[in-house]
Protein backbone atom coordinates (compact mmCIF):
# COMPACT_ATOMS: atom_id res chain seq x y z
CA UNK A 1 0.00 0.00 0.00
CA UNK A 2 1.86 3.03 -1.22
CA UNK A 3 -0.27 6.14 -0.90
CA UNK A 4 2.28 8.38 0.75
CA UNK A 5 1.63 11.80 -0.69
CA UNK A 6 4.38 14.29 -1.43
CA UNK A 7 1.87 16.96 -2.42
CA UNK A 8 1.80 18.54 1.05
CA UNK A 9 5.59 18.78 1.19
CA UNK A 10 5.74 20.20 -2.33
CA UNK A 11 3.05 22.74 -1.48
CA UNK A 12 4.89 23.83 1.68
CA UNK A 13 8.09 24.39 -0.32
CA UNK A 14 6.27 26.32 -3.04
CA UNK A 15 4.41 28.58 -0.62
CA UNK A 16 7.54 29.22 1.44
CA UNK A 17 9.60 29.98 -1.65
CA UNK A 18 7.06 32.40 -3.12
CA UNK A 19 6.60 34.18 0.21
CA UNK A 20 10.35 34.30 0.84
CA UNK A 21 10.94 36.14 -2.45
CA UNK A 22 8.38 38.80 -1.56
CA UNK A 23 9.67 39.18 1.99
CA UNK A 24 13.23 39.52 0.69
CA UNK A 25 12.08 42.46 -1.43
CA UNK A 26 10.19 43.97 1.52
CA UNK A 27 13.19 43.60 3.90
CA UNK A 28 11.25 44.12 7.15
CA UNK A 29 13.41 45.11 10.10
CA UNK A 30 13.17 44.61 13.82
CA UNK A 31 11.89 41.61 15.72
CA UNK A 32 9.71 39.39 13.53
CA UNK A 33 7.67 36.44 14.82
CA UNK A 34 7.35 33.66 12.23
CA UNK A 35 4.71 30.97 12.76
CA UNK A 36 4.61 27.60 11.02
CA UNK A 37 7.43 27.99 8.48
CA UNK A 38 8.30 24.29 8.31
CA UNK A 39 10.35 24.82 5.15
CA UNK A 40 12.50 27.56 6.70
CA UNK A 41 12.74 29.69 3.54
CA UNK A 42 10.75 32.60 4.95
CA UNK A 43 12.79 32.73 8.14
CA UNK A 44 16.01 32.64 6.12
CA UNK A 45 14.88 35.48 3.84
CA UNK A 46 13.96 37.64 6.83
CA UNK A 47 17.23 36.96 8.62
CA UNK A 48 19.25 37.65 5.47
CA UNK A 49 17.45 40.98 5.21
CA UNK A 50 18.53 42.01 8.69
CA UNK A 51 15.50 41.09 10.80
CA UNK A 52 15.68 39.37 14.16
CA UNK A 53 13.65 36.20 13.62
CA UNK A 54 11.79 34.37 16.38
CA UNK A 55 10.25 31.06 15.31
CA UNK A 56 7.10 29.41 16.55
CA UNK A 57 6.26 25.86 15.53
CA UNK A 58 3.17 24.16 16.88
CA UNK A 59 3.94 20.87 15.10
CA UNK A 60 6.98 18.78 15.97
CA UNK A 61 7.93 17.95 12.39
CA UNK A 62 11.33 16.43 11.62
CA UNK A 63 12.57 16.84 15.17
CA UNK A 64 11.94 20.60 15.28
CA UNK A 65 11.20 21.99 18.75
CA UNK A 66 7.55 22.90 19.09
CA UNK A 67 5.40 24.63 21.70
CA UNK A 68 1.64 25.04 22.00
CA UNK A 69 1.91 28.84 22.08
CA UNK A 70 4.44 31.47 20.91
CA UNK A 71 6.90 33.19 23.20
CA UNK A 72 5.74 36.25 25.08
CA UNK A 73 7.13 39.62 24.15
CA UNK A 74 6.68 42.53 21.77
CA UNK A 75 7.34 42.14 18.05
CA UNK A 76 7.61 44.57 15.14
CA UNK A 77 5.86 42.26 12.69
CA UNK A 78 4.73 38.68 12.19
CA UNK A 79 4.48 36.06 9.44
CA UNK A 80 1.88 33.30 9.53
CA UNK A 81 1.96 30.23 7.34
CA UNK A 82 -1.71 29.41 6.83
CA UNK A 83 -2.34 26.34 9.03
CA UNK A 84 -4.70 23.48 8.38
CA UNK A 85 -8.22 24.34 9.49
CA UNK A 86 -9.83 27.67 10.25
CA UNK A 87 -9.93 27.00 13.99
CA UNK A 88 -6.15 26.66 14.03
CA UNK A 89 -5.88 29.80 11.90
CA UNK A 90 -8.05 31.77 14.30
CA UNK A 91 -6.00 30.69 17.31
CA UNK A 92 -2.71 31.47 15.60
CA UNK A 93 -3.96 34.85 14.35
CA UNK A 94 -4.98 35.86 17.87
CA UNK A 95 -1.68 34.61 19.30
CA UNK A 96 0.32 36.70 16.85
CA UNK A 97 -1.93 39.76 17.00
CA UNK A 98 -1.65 39.86 20.78
CA UNK A 99 2.10 40.36 20.36
CA UNK A 100 1.91 43.16 17.80
CA UNK A 101 1.28 46.88 18.27
CA UNK A 102 -1.43 48.61 16.25
CA UNK A 103 -0.20 49.34 12.74
CA UNK A 104 2.42 46.56 12.72
CA UNK A 105 2.59 44.44 9.55
CA UNK A 106 1.25 40.91 9.49
CA UNK A 107 1.99 38.69 6.50
CA UNK A 108 0.01 35.53 5.73
CA UNK A 109 1.30 32.93 3.28
CA UNK A 110 -0.68 30.10 1.72
CA UNK A 111 -1.89 28.48 -1.47
CA UNK A 112 -5.12 28.98 -3.35
CA UNK A 113 -6.34 25.44 -2.70
CA UNK A 114 -5.74 25.89 1.03
CA UNK A 115 -8.14 28.82 1.07
CA UNK A 116 -5.71 31.73 1.39
CA UNK A 117 -8.14 34.02 -0.44
CA UNK A 118 -10.72 33.41 2.30
CA UNK A 119 -8.35 34.34 5.13
CA UNK A 120 -9.33 38.06 5.24
CA UNK A 121 -12.92 37.06 5.97
CA UNK A 122 -11.69 35.50 9.20
CA UNK A 123 -9.55 38.32 10.62
CA UNK A 124 -11.99 38.80 13.51
CA UNK A 125 -11.29 42.54 13.48
CA UNK A 126 -7.60 42.02 14.30
CA UNK A 127 -6.18 43.14 10.93
CA UNK A 128 -7.13 45.45 8.09
CA UNK A 129 -5.94 46.84 4.76
CA UNK A 130 -5.20 43.60 2.90
CA UNK A 131 -2.77 43.75 0.00
CA UNK A 132 -1.66 40.79 -2.10
CA UNK A 133 2.11 41.21 -2.47
CA UNK A 134 2.66 38.31 -4.84
CA UNK A 135 0.87 35.49 -6.65
CA UNK A 136 3.00 32.73 -8.16
CA UNK A 137 2.48 29.02 -8.75
CA UNK A 138 -0.94 29.16 -7.05
CA UNK A 139 0.63 30.55 -3.88
CA UNK A 140 0.37 34.05 -2.51
CA UNK A 141 1.53 36.33 0.28
CA UNK A 142 -0.92 38.75 1.88
CA UNK A 143 0.16 41.85 3.78
CA UNK A 144 -2.13 43.45 6.33
CA UNK A 145 -1.87 45.72 9.37
CA UNK A 146 -2.72 45.10 12.99
CA UNK A 147 -5.73 46.98 14.35
CA UNK A 148 -6.17 48.07 17.95
CA UNK A 149 -8.85 45.43 18.69
CA UNK A 150 -8.04 43.17 21.62
CA UNK A 151 -6.89 39.62 20.95
CA UNK A 152 -7.17 36.38 22.90
CA UNK A 153 -3.44 36.15 23.52
CA UNK A 154 -3.22 33.31 26.05
CA UNK A 155 -3.64 29.64 25.23
CA UNK A 156 -6.00 29.13 28.16
CA UNK A 157 -8.36 31.69 26.65
CA UNK A 158 -9.21 28.87 24.22
CA UNK A 159 -9.55 26.02 26.71
CA UNK A 160 -12.87 24.18 26.66
CA UNK A 161 -14.26 21.33 28.72
CA UNK A 162 -16.37 18.85 26.79
CA UNK A 163 -18.44 15.93 28.07
CA UNK A 164 -17.82 12.72 26.11
CA UNK A 165 -19.64 9.40 26.53
CA UNK A 166 -17.16 6.51 26.41
CA UNK A 167 -18.12 2.90 25.58
CA UNK A 168 -18.32 0.74 28.70
CA UNK A 169 -18.60 3.69 31.06
CA UNK A 170 -21.72 5.00 32.74
CA UNK A 171 -22.13 8.72 32.23
CA UNK A 172 -20.08 11.20 30.25
CA UNK A 173 -16.48 12.06 31.04
CA UNK A 174 -15.32 15.69 31.17
CA UNK A 175 -12.23 16.23 29.04
CA UNK A 176 -10.19 19.30 28.10
CA UNK A 177 -10.00 20.27 24.44
CA UNK A 178 -9.03 23.21 22.25
CA UNK A 179 -10.59 24.39 18.96
CA UNK A 180 -9.22 22.60 15.94
CA UNK A 181 -8.07 19.45 17.71
CA UNK A 182 -9.17 16.17 16.16
CA UNK A 183 -12.86 15.47 16.89
CA UNK A 184 -13.07 18.55 19.09
CA UNK A 185 -16.20 18.46 21.22
CA UNK A 186 -17.31 14.96 20.22
CA UNK A 187 -16.32 11.30 20.35
CA UNK A 188 -14.89 10.34 16.96
CA UNK A 189 -16.71 7.37 15.42
CA UNK A 190 -13.44 5.58 14.67
CA UNK A 191 -12.24 6.03 18.25
CA UNK A 192 -15.58 4.70 19.48
CA UNK A 193 -15.12 1.59 17.30
CA UNK A 194 -11.65 0.99 18.72
CA UNK A 195 -12.83 1.38 22.32
CA UNK A 196 -15.67 -1.09 21.72
CA UNK A 197 -13.22 -3.90 20.97
CA UNK A 198 -10.19 -2.82 22.98
CA UNK A 199 -8.60 -5.96 24.48
CA UNK A 200 -8.50 -6.42 28.21
CA UNK A 201 -5.41 -4.72 29.62
CA UNK A 202 -3.60 -6.35 32.52
CA UNK A 203 -2.56 -4.30 35.54
CA UNK A 204 0.78 -2.56 35.08
CA UNK A 205 0.85 -2.95 31.29
CA UNK A 206 2.88 -0.34 29.42
CA UNK A 207 0.56 1.22 26.81
CA UNK A 208 1.38 3.67 24.02
CA UNK A 209 -1.33 5.87 22.51
CA UNK A 210 0.17 6.83 19.13
CA UNK A 211 -1.29 9.99 17.61
CA UNK A 212 -3.07 10.58 20.88
CA UNK A 213 -4.74 13.92 20.12
CA UNK A 214 -6.35 15.18 23.32
CA UNK A 215 -5.81 11.77 24.95
CA UNK A 216 -9.31 10.29 24.66
CA UNK A 217 -8.15 6.70 24.05
CA UNK A 218 -5.51 6.92 26.77
CA UNK A 219 -8.04 8.28 29.23
CA UNK A 220 -10.38 5.40 28.41
CA UNK A 221 -7.51 2.99 29.10
CA UNK A 222 -6.88 4.74 32.42
CA UNK A 223 -10.55 4.41 33.36
CA UNK A 224 -10.47 0.66 32.66
CA UNK A 225 -7.01 -0.12 34.02
CA UNK A 226 -6.06 2.54 36.59
CA UNK A 227 -2.47 1.33 37.02
CA UNK A 228 -1.61 0.94 33.33
CA UNK A 229 1.62 2.81 32.51
CA UNK A 230 0.71 5.24 29.76
CA UNK A 231 2.79 7.02 27.13
CA UNK A 232 1.10 9.49 24.78
CA UNK A 233 2.69 10.57 21.48
CA UNK A 234 1.52 13.27 19.09
CA UNK A 235 2.98 15.74 16.60
CA UNK A 236 0.78 18.64 17.82
CA UNK A 237 1.95 20.55 20.89
CA UNK A 238 -1.58 21.85 21.56
CA UNK A 239 -2.96 18.30 21.48
CA UNK A 240 -0.33 17.19 23.98
CA UNK A 241 -1.10 20.20 26.17
CA UNK A 242 -4.71 18.98 26.34
CA UNK A 243 -3.66 15.35 26.81
CA UNK A 244 -1.50 16.24 29.82
CA UNK A 245 -4.59 17.68 31.49
CA UNK A 246 -6.78 14.71 30.58
CA UNK A 247 -4.25 12.05 31.59
CA UNK A 248 -2.04 13.93 34.07
CA UNK A 249 0.09 10.97 35.15
CA UNK A 250 1.04 9.88 31.62
CA UNK A 251 4.35 10.47 29.87
CA UNK A 252 3.89 12.73 26.84
CA UNK A 253 6.18 12.66 23.80
CA UNK A 254 6.13 15.33 21.07
CA UNK A 255 7.12 13.62 17.83
CA UNK A 256 5.99 12.89 14.29
CA UNK A 257 6.85 9.18 14.59
CA UNK A 258 8.00 6.27 16.71
CA UNK A 259 11.62 7.41 16.50
CA UNK A 260 10.78 10.11 19.02
CA UNK A 261 10.41 7.42 21.68
CA UNK A 262 14.14 6.69 21.69
CA UNK A 263 15.45 3.71 23.64
CA UNK A 264 13.03 2.59 26.33
CA UNK A 265 11.12 -0.32 27.79
CA UNK A 266 8.87 -1.97 25.24
CA UNK A 267 5.08 -1.74 25.32
CA UNK A 268 2.56 -4.48 25.96
CA UNK A 269 0.02 -2.63 23.83
CA UNK A 270 0.08 0.14 21.24
CA UNK A 271 -3.26 1.72 20.36
CA UNK A 272 -3.89 4.24 17.63
CA UNK A 273 -6.41 6.14 15.58
CA UNK A 274 -3.66 7.38 13.27
CA UNK A 275 -3.91 10.50 11.10
CA UNK A 276 -4.37 9.74 7.41
CA UNK A 277 -4.03 13.30 6.13
CA UNK A 278 -1.35 15.94 6.07
CA UNK A 279 -2.99 19.26 5.59
CA UNK A 280 -5.68 18.75 2.94
CA UNK A 281 -3.92 15.81 1.29
CA UNK A 282 -4.34 12.10 1.96
CA UNK A 283 -1.09 10.77 3.41
CA UNK A 284 -0.65 7.19 4.64
CA UNK A 285 3.00 7.69 5.54
CA UNK A 286 2.51 7.86 9.30
CA UNK A 287 0.27 4.77 9.30
CA UNK A 288 2.76 2.80 7.20
CA UNK A 289 5.65 3.83 9.44
CA UNK A 290 3.65 2.91 12.56
CA UNK A 291 2.81 -0.60 11.36
CA UNK A 292 6.27 -1.25 9.92
CA UNK A 293 8.10 0.04 13.01
CA UNK A 294 5.89 -1.40 15.73
CA UNK A 295 7.79 -4.66 16.28
CA UNK A 296 10.82 -3.07 17.90
CA UNK A 297 8.60 -1.26 20.41
CA UNK A 298 6.41 -4.22 21.43
CA UNK A 299 7.12 -6.78 24.12
CA UNK A 300 6.80 -10.49 23.41
CA UNK A 301 3.12 -11.17 22.70
CA UNK A 302 2.45 -7.42 22.67
CA UNK A 303 -0.03 -6.08 20.13
CA UNK A 304 -0.84 -3.11 17.94
CA UNK A 305 -4.55 -2.25 17.76
CA UNK A 306 -5.47 0.47 15.26
CA UNK A 307 -8.63 1.84 13.71
CA UNK A 308 -8.67 3.25 10.19
CA UNK A 309 -11.17 4.08 7.51
CA UNK A 310 -12.27 0.97 5.67
CA UNK A 311 -11.08 2.39 2.35
CA UNK A 312 -7.50 2.52 3.63
CA UNK A 313 -7.03 -1.21 2.99
CA UNK A 314 -4.98 -1.73 6.14
CA UNK A 315 -5.49 -5.50 6.39
CA UNK A 316 -2.79 -6.29 3.83
CA UNK A 317 -0.40 -3.90 5.56
CA UNK A 318 -0.96 -5.61 8.93
CA UNK A 319 -0.62 -9.10 7.50
CA UNK A 320 2.61 -8.19 5.73
CA UNK A 321 4.10 -6.71 8.90
CA UNK A 322 2.91 -9.32 11.41
CA UNK A 323 2.37 -12.47 9.33
CA UNK A 324 -1.14 -12.66 10.75
CA UNK A 325 -3.68 -10.06 11.75
CA UNK A 326 -7.15 -10.12 13.31
CA UNK A 327 -10.01 -7.96 12.13
CA UNK A 328 -11.67 -7.07 15.44
CA UNK A 329 -14.49 -4.92 14.06
CA UNK A 330 -15.76 -3.79 10.69
CA UNK A 331 -18.41 -1.21 9.93
CA UNK A 332 -19.36 0.38 6.60
CA UNK A 333 -16.87 3.14 7.40
CA UNK A 334 -14.17 1.74 9.74
CA UNK A 335 -12.05 -1.31 10.49
CA UNK A 336 -10.20 -2.16 13.70
CA UNK A 337 -7.16 -4.40 13.21
CA UNK A 338 -4.95 -6.18 15.74
CA UNK A 339 -1.44 -7.34 14.92
CA UNK A 340 0.82 -9.38 17.19
CA UNK A 341 4.41 -10.13 16.09
CA UNK A 342 5.21 -13.84 15.90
Amino acid sequence: MSRLSNRATDRDSTVAGVAAEALAERRPQGRILVAGDTDGAMEEALADGGAEVVSWHRLGLDGKPATPWPADGAFDGAVLRLPRGWAAFEMALHALAARLPAGAPLWIAGSNDEGITSAPKRFDGLAEGVETLTIKRRARLLETRRTSDSAKGNLEDWRETVALPLPGRDGALDLVSYPGLFAHGRLDTGTECLLQVLPEIAAGTAVLDFGCGAGVIARAVRERTPDARLTLLDIDAVALHAARQNVPDAECVLSDGLAGLGARERFGLIVSNPPLHRGKDEDFGMLEALVAGTKQYLKLRGSLVAVTQRTAGVGKLFKTAFGHADLLLETPQFQVWKGTPK
